[in-house]
């Protein structure tokens, strides 16, 4: 066996359950009760400990990331159990899972994967199931990778429990639905982590101009100044114009081409809570000039007091599959992104996830598996879901670098739709850029 883990817990109870738990399995621990684990945690995995946190509350953004960061750089081996979250595809079991820390979400899955990590398994150590019986090989189906007759093996001994025969020792795991937990948490939590990349290099003068639609006081960007800051960094904008008059409208959606769409642009109304302020597939400057009064008449319905920027064209292009993103700073340079189904399906399911940006194509191809509805978005063929990967980490990357670099004024992003087309390449339909006080608290330094 290995040195004994130190595992700090946020409750006395939850040490307690640890230590009695742990006497059944002989995996060794230390239970050490802090009123802020994580940090104590982080310190311990710097030293060179195996560490791991059982916590009730739900931690603290940059406590989390610290100590994911540098229990890797460290020992490498920590471990995370949040008893509030029981779902994985959400903070922040889903950013620790993408910071490539296994995560689970009761005490039991905690000390089999303590167990594992113990014995030297990872997500590519193959285990044979030989000594198993057929239900309990299928109770661990999909999660282990095959093994050769001299690998590792997974056994019931004689009180009914899962233990693993190695070279170097026989460990006792867990009961099978616990050891299954640990092993889809060391899975996910493989590489590739999320990791800073090549930001897009921006000359001063686009700086500048993102700069200067984002100076000012707290508020939320209209959706063309929104994109007029995303701008600089590459994020895919579509081809449209702001118009105030319907026969500019008109005007403009001759030039770009039949069918065109049109949105009404107001900081008050947002397209996503009013999906009525948008028409797409219009044909003819006759029903052009038509749309564009009827937005008008609907804005004044929806709220009198709105402000109306006017209404933008743009060609309407057909759609795979449309998501929605919410990006917010997280330390270290990350940012953390909601990502989910912006169809009528996938919002009355909510299906959505929690990641960690910027990320590896591989790892945004896992976080998608965590929808449910992802086959609907990745394709059947292998080729189509690394190509969907490739451009969304493309996008997700520009967003994240947006975010990061603009944090001093920028409190998040929201992007619904972000439109998948049909050849495969990616557009932000709407957008709103949050803007913090950045600007009032400079102000108030300056004592104006």
């Amino acid at each position: 066996m290995s040195s004994s883990w130190a595992v700090f817990c946020d409750e006395a109870d939850l040490a307690v359950d640890l230590a009695r738990l742990a006497a059944t399995t002989g995996v060794g621990i230390e239970p050490i009760v802090e009123a802020s684990p994580l940090p104590h945690a982080a310190r311990a995995a710097e030293m060179g400990r195996p560490t791991a946190c059982a916590v009730c509350a739900l931690p603290r953004e940059e406590e989390l990331v610290a100590y994911a960061l540098r229990a890797r750089a460290g020992t490498g081996r920590a471990a995370l159990a949040v008893l509030e979250s029981t779902d994985d595809r959400y903070w922040p079991r889903a950013v620790a899972l993408d910071l490539g820390v296994p995560a689970v979400a009761e005490v039991r899955p905690l000390l089999a994967l303590l167990a594992l990590l113990d014995a030297g398994v990872d997500a590519s150590t193959g285990l044979a199931t030989r000594g198993l019986s057929r239900v309990d090989q299928r109770r661990l189906a999909g999660c282990l990778e095959p093994a050769g007759r001299s690998g590792p093996r997974l056994v019931r001994d004689d009180e009914g429990m899962l233990a693993l025969e190695t070279p170097r020792g026989r460990y006792r795991i867990g009961e099978p639905r616990d050891v299954l937990a640990a092993l889809e948490a060391l899975r996910a939590a493989s590489p590739p982590w999320a990791t800073p990349e090549a930001r897009p290099s921006l000359e001063p003068a686009a700086r500048r101009a993102a700069h200067e639609v984002l100076f000012g006081p707290p508020r939320r960007l209209s959706d063309p100044a929104s994109k007029n800051a995303l701008a600089p960094y590459g994020v895919p904008l579509p081809v449209e114009e702001l118009v105030t008059s319907p026969s500019r409208a008109a005007s403009e959606a001759a030039r770009i081409g039949f069918p065109v769409r049109l949105a009404l642009a107001s900081p008050d109304l947002r397209i996503w809570d009013h999906p009525d302020l948008a028409v797409d597939g219009v044909e003819g400057p006759t029903r052009v000039r038509e749309a564009f009064r009827q937005l008008h008449e609907l804005a004044a319905r929806h709220d009198p007091t709105a402000r109306i920027l006017g209404v933008t064209v743009g060609a309407s292009m057909p759609a795979r599959a449309l998501l929605r993103i919410g990006a917010v700073p997280l330390p270290e340079g990350l940012v953390l992104a909601r990502i989910g189904f912006a169809d009528p399906h996938g919002l009355a399911a909510d299906d959505c996830t929690d990641a960690v940006l910027p990320a590896a194509p591989e790892r945004i191809e896992r976080v998608l598996g965590r929808l449910r509805g992802h086959r609907l978005l990745l394709g059947p063929r292998t080729e189509e879901r690394r190509e969907t990967c490739n451009a969304l980490a493309g996008v997700l990357g520009r967003i994240a670098a947006f975010v990061d670099e603009q944090r001093p004024h920028v409190e998040g992003v929201e992007i619904d739709p972000l439109v998948l087309r049909a050849d495969g390449t990616f557009e932000v339909r709407e957008a709103a850029v949050r803007i913090g006080d950045a600007f009032m608290r400079a102000l108030q330094a300056t004592g104006r």
